[in-house]
Parts: structure tokens; sequence; C-alpha cells
């Protein structure tokens, strides 16, 4: 068996890439002389941190695909964060949606009828700390089911692995909901246990030998994860636990370190997801988990990639990672 993994892409399409540059020059020409000077500073740190270069994004995702078709996957699973989220509502922001439909339909062009998709957190919003609004909307979940093809959870039969697709943020729905809209909050919660109990008969069901991996978006959602009982008791099971959300591998341990801290109660949504959703870190790694590069790294400091995980003859499992232009 061979398998791809591509995570974190974020394309932005013509009016994402637009709408960035108007927050840009509206941030720099606030009134306040220290309001200009705090926002010019954080969009320097942003651009240094995750490497905001619309053009470099899109170049190195084509170079990816050139790498995942020599590598010859039987499945390509891509987990999560397609698009830019410019408005912080996710894909029910049209010109979210249409940086999310590009990246989506250039892979199933490219590798027709062999791409799983993982919903993101960045699919269903994320507050915006340049438009200090946003968060997840019931009407993004419904684009990417329903007009995007992006299932909430899946799983498949590859050889002798069962691959299991979950959408992390209904996972750690608690995490999300304060910037949720207040008329949404139930409907909300009627996914999350829709999904805890697609969760609870699908690993009941499980054969004794059969062999698991994970697919899920970010790392918060495996606490959450493990509080069901049914899951839990598959651990051994479950070979590795593929991740994204992280944008460069080696930041998973300084979440587990961060989690060892004197607990803290931010009220910034941003902060208060991070902190909140590593307090449970130390349960993590019964999960065997992997994170996915994202495509265009991190910054200038760390250069990206894709997973790739290849059986061999004696069906033992390994995982590379192949880098990408940094």
């Amino acid at each position: 068996m061979r398998l791809a993994v591509i995570s974190d892409i974020h394309v932005l399409g013509p009016g994402e890439a637009e709408r960035l540059q108007r927050i840009a020059l509206d941030l720099g020409a606030r009134h306040s002389f220290l309001a200009r000077k705090w926002n010019r500073a954080l969009l320097r740190i942003r651009r240094r941190l995750w490497n905001w270069h619309p053009q470099f994004r899109e170049t190195v995702f084509l170079k990816a695909l050139d790498d995942i078709a020599r590598f010859d996957a039987d499945r390509i699973v891509a987990v999560g964060d397609y698009g830019g989220d410019a408005a912080g509502v996710g894909v029910s922001d049209d010109a979210s949606f249409e940086s999310v439909r590009r990246v989506t339909d250039l892979l199933r062009a490219t590798f027709p009828d062999r791409c799983r998709f993982v919903i993101g957190d960045h699919e269903l919003g994320k507050h915006s700390t340049e438009l200090r609004r946003g968060g997840i909307r019931l009407e993004s979940l419904r684009r990417c089911v329903e007009n995007l093809g992006m299932p909430a959870w899946w799983m498949e039969r590859v050889g002798p692995f069962h691959l299991i697709g979950l959408t992390s943020t209904l996972l750690a729905l608690d995490l999300f909901l304060p910037e949720a809209l207040a008329a949404e909050a139930p409907a909300w919660r009627q996914w999350r246990e829709r999904q805890r109990d697609w969760l609870r008969a699908t690993f009941s069901d499980l054969p004794g030998d059969a062999r698991v991996l994970l697919f899920l978006h970010e790392p918060s959602a495996l606490s959450f994860l493990d509080e069901i009982p049914e899951a839990r008791a598959r651990l051994p099971q479950i070979e590795r636990t593929v991740l994204g959300h992280l944008h460069a591998p080696g930041l998973l341990p300084w979440l587990r370190l961060l989690a060892r801290l004197p607990r803290l109660n931010p009220r910034y949504p941003i902060m208060r997801i991070i902190s909140h959703g590593a307090r449970g870190a130390h349960r993590w790694t019964a999960f065997r988990p992997v994170v996915c590069p994202a495509v265009f790294g991190a910054g200038h400091h760390f250069s990206g990639g894709v997973l790739f995980f290849e059986t061999d003859p004696t069906g033992r499992l390994h995982v590379r990672r192949h880098r990408l232009p940094g």
C-alpha cells in the first residue's frame, strides 16, 4: 500500500488575495500611531511565521502534486486548510469557498477517484486576528459536505488498513463554540453527537486484527477522542494518527511542554484555543501522532513537505517526510 498525505495548502484565490491586500492596507492606515505600529508589527510577524506569499504557495502546491504523482500513491489524503479563510468564517464566505474549490478540484482532476478529504478548522471558520472577528459557521459545514464533497467523517478499507477521517473541530467543539453564532450552537452540538455516535459504532465493529490509520486536522481533538471508551479501547490498533494544523512537525513537542505549564485562562480566542487545547497533550502519545507539514512550510526557517506512507513486503508501515522547496 502506498499513501500520500498533504496538508495546510492555504492557496488564495483571486477574491481572497484581493481581500487580504485590503486588510493589510487598512491595518496600516489606522489613525492611532500606536495602533499602526502594532498592526504593522503583527503583519510582519505573521508573514515571517506563516510565509504569507500567495504566489509561492501556489507554485509549491503544484510541485507537491508532481512529486505525489511520481510516488504513485493508492490514495491521497488531504487533512485540511485548503484556502486562506480571509473572512474568518470559513467557506460560508464566497471568496474563501472559491479558494478551497480551486484546490479540491485540482486534486481530484490530478488523481481521479483517489483523493480523500478531511475538513480543517479554516474550512469551518476561525477567529481572525486581523479582523478581530469570525468563528465557526454552520453554512460552512453545509458547503463542505454538500458542495465540496467533504464528508464530516468517513472510513475506507485500503489493503490491510482501515482509513478513518474525522472533523477535529466537531470533536473539540467546546473550544470553538464561544465564537459561534448563539442560534447555531444547538445544531453544532447535534453534529458533534452524530460524529461521536458514528465513532462508537465504527470502533466497536472493527475486527480485532484491524490496522487503523486515523486522519484529523487539529491535535487538540485527540484529548476529546480519548474520552470515547470505544476509541480508547482500540488504541493498540491505531498505527498512526496523521495531523495537520501545526505547519511544522517540530511544534508538536512544544505543545506537550505547554501542557505541563500552569494552566492559563486567556480570554483572547486564539490564545484560549491554544491554551485549553494543549491541556490534554500528555494523552496524545498513545495515538502515535505524526504531523504532516504545511506544503509551503512555516515561515522562512522550515521547508514544507508531504508525507509518504508505504508498506514493505513484510507488511510493516514506513512513514517518510518528502521535503519541498523552502
